[in-house]
């Protein structure tokens, strides 16, 4: 079926803005083979909304409100700078389970007109169980989510690990959707899956866009694939005309990406599951894309990425992409040239707040981050440069 049915919860919480201690950051010794040594990168951080349960994603719709996704709550919630929430969405036969449950939020570019965004989320009913994405529409009081149409369905599932999963508008309204490999060794490598891939499709029909490089393809699936050979794509960041992502490496080379159309990124764990191989194995038949940052022979669990705007943040704007991470409990800041080049890079709140999740751009360059402790104990952070 096409609609899931919609049940929104408009249940006030009270959370208070509380200000946090300015944080001075040590730096970690860096484990990227392509990069030099990350420095440390002394920010101001206070709170903007405490009693959360895995925050997942954080999108503004205003210079003071915002909405986010908790995954295991399965709830979209809308929030202010001054520290009020209340839950405005959910739906009936969202999943969660392990790492997936009510993930990515993307707000349509028209969204000020048309209250429209889309989530990406588990789905399970009887014997069926995927990930999907979805569209949404928020009522002009601000007051109520209720899902319109799912848009993509099939993306695979197993226990919830390696669900993904990562939303983002491109260039000419394309929707960009990055996703996991689902623990399954043939996914990323296999075109007719939707796991481990980047797809790009018109986020009216979620059908895959014309110039993509299996636009012929008999299969609606391989349709929507722009890149492939992936493992479990966390975060997506649009740098101008080109999308990049964000990808957790197996116990190795977590990995920052260039998108490029009909990529194969080389994450090929076969036969089985085998998490041996390389992240990027050149071994394999034609050309693979190598990462423009690795994390080395550890990985720190890399997940959400935006790239710094505005005027707070210097000659880094535009520049500097920040990546959260979850085992790293910290913001990686890469700095990259014109030519998509690694130059420097610095880390910040290591280890003050616990594993970190998400990061977007707000009102006046701030960057807002969410933890990701569990138990009612997260927040949301407003992070700004010392």
């Amino acid at each position: 079926m096409d609609r899931l049915p919609a049940a929104a919860a408009v249940t006030a919480l009270a959370c208070t803005a509380l200000l946090v201690p300015e944080s001075v950051v040590a730096a970690e010794p860096a484990s990227a083979p392509t990069s030099s040594s990350a420095r440390a990168a002394p920010m101001r951080v206070s709170t903007v909304l405490t009693g959360l349960d895995h925050p997942w994603d954080i999108a503004f719709i205003s210079s003071s409100q915002f909405l986010f996704t908790q995954r295991d709550r399965k709830t979209i919630s809308l929030g202010t700078l001054s520290g009020g929430t209340r839950v405005v969405g959910t739906a009936a036969g969202i999943w969660a389970s392990g790492e997936t449950g009510l993930m990515s939020l993307e707000p349509a570019p028209n969204f000020a007109r048309t209250g429209v965004f889309y989530t990406c989320h588990g789905y399970r009913s009887g014997a069926t169980k995927d990930v999907r994405v979805a569209r949404w529409r928020l009522n002009a009081a601000r007051t109520k989510a209720r899902l319109v149409k799912t848009i993509v369905r099939g993306l695979p599932a197993t226990t919830g690990r390696h669900g993904g999963c990562a939303l983002a508008f491109g260039a000419g309204g394309a929707l960009y959707i990055g996703t996991g490999d689902a623990v399954v060794g043939r996914n990323p490598q296999r075109l007719r899956s939707g796991g481990g891939k980047v797809l790009r499709v018109d986020p009216r029909t979620g059908r895959g866009l014309k110039r993509n490089p299996f636009a012929g393809s008999r299969y609606a699936m391989k349709r929507r694939v722009f890149t492939y050979g992936h493992r479990n794509v966390q975060g997506l960041a649009r740098r101008g005309n080109r999308m990049w992502s964000v990808e957790q490496g197996s116990y190795r080379d977590d990995e920052v990406n260039v998108l490029r159309r009909k990529g194969n990124y080389g994450w090929n764990p076969v036969p089985g599951y085998n998490e041996a191989v390389p992240m990027t194995d050149h071994r394999l038949p034609g050309k693979q894309r190598g990462a423009r940052w690795r994390s080395g022979s550890t990985t720190i669990a890399t997940t959400g990425a935006a790239w710094l705007r505005g005027r707070v943040w210097g000659n880094r704007s535009g520049r500097v992409l920040a990546v959260t991470a979850l085992k790293g409990q910290q913001i990686r800041l890469l700095r990259f040239d014109r030519r998509n080049r690694l130059r420097g890079q610095s880390v910040a709140l290591q280890g003050q707040y616990g594993r970190l999740r998400a990061v977007t751009v707000g009102p006046g360059g701030a960057l807002y981050v969410s933890t990701s402790n569990g138990g009612g104990r997260d927040r949301i952070l407003r992070v700004l440069p010392r």
